[in-house]
């Protein structure tokens, strides 16, 4: 008996739900490191709270963007393995990873 799934592909809301789940590990992590390095040296050199307003809003849109980026590469990778292909090289951009 064979433990090999013969299947191509695999279920869209399975597919869904794993790209999403990875997208707010990654990103919530990313996010929670740096917010944590703003916030000490803020307090360590007494920038102020513009800085950390600042600095907040450059890592929520830094953590939004990874967490897309991440969402869209995991359902790329995944497509590419159900059509039977390899893993490509990770690419930056958000919109090559969703043209093929």
């Amino acid at each position: 008996m064979s433990t090999e799934d013969t299947k191509k592909g695999g279920n869209p809301l399975t597919i869904f739900v794993v790209s999403l789940c990875a997208a707010i590990v990654m990103a919530g992590g990313f996010a929670i490191v740096i917010e944590a390095f703003i916030l000490a040296a803020a307090n360590l050199f007494e920038l102020g709270s513009a800085f950390v307003w600042v600095a907040s809003g450059a890592n929520a849109l830094l953590a939004l963007w990874f967490a897309v980026w991440t969402f869209v590469r995991s359902w790329h990778v995944e497509r590419r393995l159900g059509a039977g292909l390899e893993v490509d090289e990770p690419k930056m951009s958000i919109l090559a990873n969703l043209r093929g």
